[in-house]
């Protein structure tokens, strides 16, 4: 077969080939289970979207297993999975998805021979070794540890060593207390005790004390304490409000990630007539949530500072610049290490990326640094690391411009730092409009607006660009400033609560369900319509989470204030920015280690929002541990805090 294919000298592949076909021409079992691993052209389901013709990759490269006789059938050399994947339009959205095409063959065979290969039965002559992705391909595109491998693994060592250390000492101080306190002991023993047991003297020395701070028992301790102060300085909702929206968050991106890797895409599609599939549609509000705490927590722990310190100093203003840097970026960069360095490492399939990982090639060798500078949504935005992180670009762009409104309101300045605050909502509601307006043919669809496509996007140039973002975020400060204003005591009449409320679920009720219309008409909605929503919603839903913020935190929120204040949010809550880290590379884990394409199923899904928030909360805690805690304890260290 490759002598027609080629005219060079006979190569190992092209032999092992050859003794392929004759051993299937014996009816070989060895041979057929080769043959049998590969992806069958036209399968079922290619109307509904199966695209994914991937073959079985375990029988491709396991030996076949006789249960007659209960052992394995040995086979003269090994077999490697390939996948091949066809070019399609990337300027036409509505294009036909490539094909994913799975064939098996030995070894011993290179992407050069796996291409002609390709050509020669296919007839695709567009297909290079580009498109070749083949399960003996090394991780990292090298056989041993990159240095960028090595690099992350020597830093995640020390910080486990940093751990380990201080649990360490942890525990001896546990059970030297447990031995001083013990009744066993008289008072001559205790004497004895303490001047005697090496125990005693790891107390009396301060970096000792430090470093059993680094301790994982006493960071689970602090995790997992419901505990809770419930006073005038406390915002005990806001702990539920966090781990909602962030379950919201992984829901919807459950969905999403999984799209790109189904054979029944289009169910998924018939799925959006049913108008409760807008609540998965619409997670993307989310997102607004999380600004609209953000801002409101900003809004008042900046003010109680202050007020605290009785004055606005230079530290003060520095300290609201560091502490917010080094509180979020040391656990932000070190995932972006991981999911550069180790992601290649965490599995295998058909279309796993063993050779770059979860991270496009712009982020791993050029791009990189934007995230350091939380500049990666404006400066190629295609190239941005941990694609989840544009929400922290703009969460830490939005905390850099805030002062311009909270400085004049410690100052005594509240009617200018009111209207600087409406001028942030009003750039959000502007720029979004503008952009809409001078790029009509821009889909805004949801099901199709994240698609990466050359051009302007709604995704690029609107859903992670801070001046489209930063109205929800403004409507928090403004939310803080009113709580600052009335107090927590305040009462509020109990018509304005009444009525209040009523237009709050009118709004929410519109951001909700207002384009299911543009999923069931053929024309879908007036683009008009659409334009209008695109540039209201957010703020509308701001203004919601906002009214909730307010009623709860004057002590009015009723039946919904004593859910959102239930003690078991509160160890979830601790964990919600490890987790909003880590729930990306646990997602493409899962899906990428799939050696099937998933197949969506009403029940199914809801396993998958299931288990993907448990494993995602589950990793957290170790991303808390080794990642996040380190830190915290060292800025407070440094800044005695």
């Amino acid at each position: 077969m490759f002598s027609s294919i080629s005219n060079n000298k006979t190569t190992q592949c092209e032999q092992d080939f050859e003794i392929i076909l004759q051993a299937a021409l014996k009816s070989d079992m060895w041979a057929i289970k080769v043959i049998d691993a590969w992806g069958k052209p036209l399968p079922s389901g290619i109307l509904k979207g199966n695209t994914f013709w991937v073959g079985n990759y375990d029988e491709c490269l396991q030996p076949m297993y006789l249960p007659a006789n209960k052992s394995f059938i040995s086979q003269p050399f090994n077999t490697q999975h390939c996948v091949v994947s066809s070019k399609s339009s990337q300027s036409d959205p509505n294009s036909m998805p490539p094909i994913v095409l799975g064939i098996c063959v030995p070894s011993s065979c290179d992407h050069q021979d796996v291409a002609l290969l390709v050509q020669k039965l296919y007839k695709k002559t567009n297909i290079t070794e580009d498109d070749i992705v083949c399960s003996n391909d090394p991780a990292n595109g090298q056989q041993n540890l990159t240095a960028g491998a090595i690099a992350t693994i020597i830093i995640l060592s020390l910080l486990a060593l940093l751990v380990l250390v201080g649990t360490s000492i942890d525990l001896l101080n546990d059970i030297n207390a447990q031995l001083i306190g013990s009744n066993y002991l008289n008072e001559s023993d205790s004497r004895t005790l303490s001047q005697d047991s090496p125990y005693i003297s790891l107390k009396s020395k301060s970096y000792m004390i430090f470093l059993a701070e680094f301790s994982a028992l006493r960071t689970l301790r602090r995790i997992f304490t419901m505990k809770q102060k419930n006073d005038d300085n406390s915002f005990l909702f806001i702990n539920g409000i966090r781990v909602l929206s962030l379950c919201w968050v992984i829901i919807g991106h459950s969905l999403a990630f999984g799209l790109f890797y189904t054979s029944n895409i289009v169910d998924v599609l018939v799925w959006s007539h049913n108008i409760l599939f807008q609540l998965i549609i619409n997670a993307v509000f989310s997102v607004d949530t999380f600004f609209v705490l953000s801002g409101f927590l900003t809004a008042v722990l900046f003010v109680r500072h202050v007020e605290k310190e009785k004055k606005l100093s230079f530290r003060t203003m520095l300290l609201y610049y560091v502490h917010r840097y080094m509180r979020l970026t040391p656990a932000f960069l070190l995932m972006i290490l991981v999911s550069i360095n180790l992601t290649p490492y965490f599995g295998s399939g058909p279309v796993y990326p063993v050779k770059q990982g979860f991270e496009s090639e712009g982020c791993r060798n050029e791009y990189w640094w934007t995230s350091i500078l939380y500049v990666g949504n404006i400066v190629k935005p295609d190239s941005m690391c941990l694609g989840i992180a544009w929400y922290l670009h703009n969460d830490m762009q939005f905390h850099w411009i805030a002062p311009l409104s909270l400085i004049p309101f410690v100052l005594g300045r509240k009617i200018l730092s009111f209207f600087i605050a409406v001028f942030f909502v009003f750039i959000g509601i502007g720029s979004i409009l503008t952009i809409l307006l001078y790029y009509p043919d821009m889909s805004l669809n949801v099901l199709l607006a994240f698609n990466n496509v050359p051009g302007p996007t709604f995704y690029k140039n609107i859903y992670i660009t801070p001046w489209c973002r930063i109205s929800a975020y403004a409507v928090g400060i403004l939310t803080g400033y009113f709580v600052i204003n009335t107090g927590r005591h305040y009462r509020i009449n109990k018509y304005v609560k009444f009525f209040g409320t009523i237009l709050m679920i009118l709004f929410s009720l519109i951001c909700i369900f207002t384009t299911y219309p543009d999923y069931i008409l053929a024309d879908g909605l007036n683009r008009t319509i659409l334009v209008i929503y695109q540039s209201l919603s957010r703020t509308l839903w701001a203004i919601v989470i906002g009214w909730v913020l307010f009623l709860c935190s004057i002590n009015q929120g009723g039946i919904v204030n004593k859910i959102l204040s239930w003690p078991i949010w509160a160890p979830l809550s601790r964990l919600n920015y490890s987790c909003y880290l880590v729930h990306a590379v646990i997602l493409n884990i899962i899906l990428y280690n799939q050696k099937l394409p998933l197949y969506y199923q009403g029940h199914l899904i809801v396993n998958n929002f299931v288990s993907h928030i448990f494993f995602s909360y589950l990793a957290s805690i170790v991303v808390a541990i080794f990642f996040e805690t380190p830190f915290f304890i060292i800025e407070k260290k440094i800044f005695k805090r």
